[in-house]
């Protein structure tokens, strides 16, 4: 608005430096009305509604500052013709950029771990004891505490279960089933959890830290029922069905 204002004051040869560059402060309505005053008295208003009425009725030759500030914004065409040229440093940064993917405003990692840990709807909680445990793995890796975690669910995460499926005969069989990836995080999480609960500070992102960094090494004990879930489902190989 200011800067239409001072556009047109400039078109139409009028002088409005004691509000556009004065260090005073100027009140919200100064603003709106043009276009060198600082406060609006009673007569300003009058001024300003006379000057309305008589273009509501087809007023065409403008005299006063306010009938020329009111008929130009009835006509806006001009200033919105107007476009901005980007600078050779601008154009040269979203080169740099093009073809970087948008990130996305949640990951899903984290999104599944804090919506395992919630209880009771109680999600500010989860997500605080989340971002905790993180900046504490950061702290004690030095590494991108998200990627991390990343890592090592895709290490600890199995890639087949088995089920169990009646054959209508005395003995049923243990059929292997492959996991999603949505699966495999799930089961992997409840491990990590699982081993966070057994740890024993007090504090529930610590815990979850430790276990995070264990789980990173190798030295979980979500790795022993990886292993185990996963020596049954090759005994049973026989059938699996494609």
């Amino acid at each position: 608005m200011l800067r239409s204002t001072l556009s047109l004051a400039r078109a139409h040869g009028l002088r409005s430096s004691r509000v556009f560059y004065s260090t005073k402060p100027v009140s919200l309505t100064a603003q709106v009305m043009p276009l060198d005053k600082e406060s609006v008295s009673e007569a300003d208003v009058d001024e300003w509604l006379s000057a309305v009425q008589k273009l509501k009725k087809g007023k065409v030759q403008v005299e006063t500052p306010t009938e020329v500030y009111l008929s130009q914004m009835t006509h806006p065409e001009t200033f919105l013709e107007q476009k901005n040229e980007p600078t050779e440093a601008q154009l040269a940064e979203v080169a740099q950029y093009e073809g970087t993917p948008i990130p996305a405003r949640e990951d899903p990692v984290v999104k599944a771990l804090t919506n395992m840990i919630m209880r009771d709807g109680r999600k500010a909680k989860a997500e605080k004891v989340v971002q905790r445990a993180l900046y504490m793995v950061y702290l004690r890796t030095r590494q991108n505490p998200v990627q991390l975690l990343t890592t090592t669910l895709d290490k600890l995460a199995p890639v087949v279960t088995t089920r169990v499926e009646k054959t209508g005969f005395a003995k049923n069989k243990v059929v292997p089933v492959p996991l999603t990836k949505k699966q495999r995080n799930r089961m992997a999480i409840t491990w990590i959890l699982d081993g966070a609960s057994k740890k024993k500070s007090n504090d529930g992102a610590v815990r979850l830290a430790e276990e995070i960094v264990a789980a990173y090494e190798g030295k979980s004990s979500g790795y022993e029922k990886l292993a185990q879930m996963h020596r049954t489902a090759m005994q049973q190989r026989a059938y699996i069905k494609f």
